[in-house]
């Protein structure tokens, strides 16, 4: 692997601590940096490089810095340390290196590198006034329900399911969740803190101050991001923490009484409990997602509830019939390109996800021939 010389302010150094997450082992290693490419409240990313001698190279990784010793920070990588899933962002390396610029300590943790997050891929068609493709909202859509199966059957909930933490490759259609900085084991009957996630995309549970919620935030993360791939904008766009409910209530009509006791007994916000538009919920998920016809638009109905139980689950999600169309066609058409492109394997399931599917595995893997049943899958 070389690198072009077009990169001129490269920031070098060298790591004394370098880990291979997939070896264990740890070398003296040369990092060199030669772009950012994102930053937050949690640090920075930057693509980089490493190399042992100069000559050998690996990479690019997206390197996310973080200050170190916060427990915020090291759940992040004892997550990726342990996740191993196509729809999940893989660690490769990681070490601590102290900053030249403050002296502090900070925890790099080196990831592989895709091309573009789906928040950019979104913006790209609705500032050209262009809808995203259905096809490409289906295989964006199912691979995020994918990796929510895996996460979600280990505990680990993200936390902060939004387009720009949903790593994207348009040209194989490839999706990997990213930023587990907010991510947490949730363990039953521990109470978690309900200020969380980014609030366009906050479950209604959580902006009632619900403390003992479920991987279920995830799930309504992921219906706010389908909807936000059929319409280019965010669905829910509360200016303030509380307005967030107002918007909800607009298009699922006011919040149950029942449901704001049992997310919160001490709530006493408002519950915009007047209808805040005319007609059926069904009516307005119609207008706003028409694009996304009969099946888009169940989809969405069945994942959008306020009571975080009944929510469709991910191995539902992945046996929708909204997911039909990419159990019968193989190919998609990337934006720009005029030849078909062959999907990515959305259905390569190893024995941990299968013993999660189950019975749902029939429905959701391509019907053929020599696909064999879930009676002959040891599970």
């Amino acid at each position: 692997m070389s690198i072009g010389q077009s990169h001129t302010k490269c920031e070098e150094f060298i790591a004394d601590d370098v880990t291979s997450n997939r070896s264990n082992s740890t070398r003296r290693m040369l990092i060199k940096e030669f772009r950012k490419i994102g930053h937050g409240a949690f640090g920075t990313v930057v693509q980089a490089y490493i190399t042992p001698d100069r000559e050998k190279w690996y990479g690019p990784f997206a390197i996310k810095r973080v200050p170190a010793h916060t427990e915020y920070k090291s759940r992040e990588l004892q997550i990726l340390r342990v996740t191993d899933h196509p729809n999940v962002v893989k660690l490769e390396y990681f070490f601590t290196h102290v900053s030249p610029q403050d002296g502090k300590v900070y925890q790099h943790l080196a990831m592989e590198c895709l091309p573009e997050t789906l928040q950019i891929e979104i913006g790209r068609y609705a500032s050209n006034k262009l809808e995203l493709p259905l096809k490409h909202v289906k295989l964006y859509s199912y691979q995020i329900a994918r990796g929510m199966l895996y996460l979600h059957a280990f505990g680990i909930c993200h936390r902060d399911i939004k387009p720009s933490n949903v790593l994207v490759d348009p040209g194989t259609g490839a999706l990997k969740i990213c930023d587990f900085g907010s991510a947490k084991k949730l363990e039953q009957n521990q109470p978690s803190i309900s200020y969380i996630c980014s609030r366009f995309y906050r479950a209604p549970e959580l902006i009632i101050g619900c403390t003992q919620y479920t991987t279920q935030i995830d799930i309504w993360g992921l219906g706010c991001v389908i909807g936000e791939m059929l319409i280019g904008k965010a669905v829910f766009q509360g200016h303030e923490p509380l307005l967030q409910l107002r918007e909800i209530a607009k298009l699922l009509g006011p919040p149950d009484k029942k449901f704001i006791f049992f997310s919160n007994p001490a709530y006493d916000g408002p519950l915009f409990s007047k209808p805040l538009f005319s007609g059926s919920p069904q009516w307005r998920f119609e207008k706003h997602f028409g694009h996304a016809g009969p099946e888009g638009i169940d989809l969405l109905m069945k994942i959008l509830v306020y009571e975080p139980q009944l929510r469709l689950s991910p191995r539902r999600i992945l046996a929708h019939p909204f997911f039909d169309d990419l159990r019968r066609e193989e190919y998609f058409f990337p934006r720009g390109q005029t030849q078909p492109v062959r999907l990515p394997n959305l259905f390569d399931f190893n024995d941990f996800e299968l013993q999660i599917l189950r019975e749902f595995t029939d429905k959701i893997r391509p019907k053929t021939d020599d696909t064999p049943s879930v009676t002959e899958v040891e599970v």
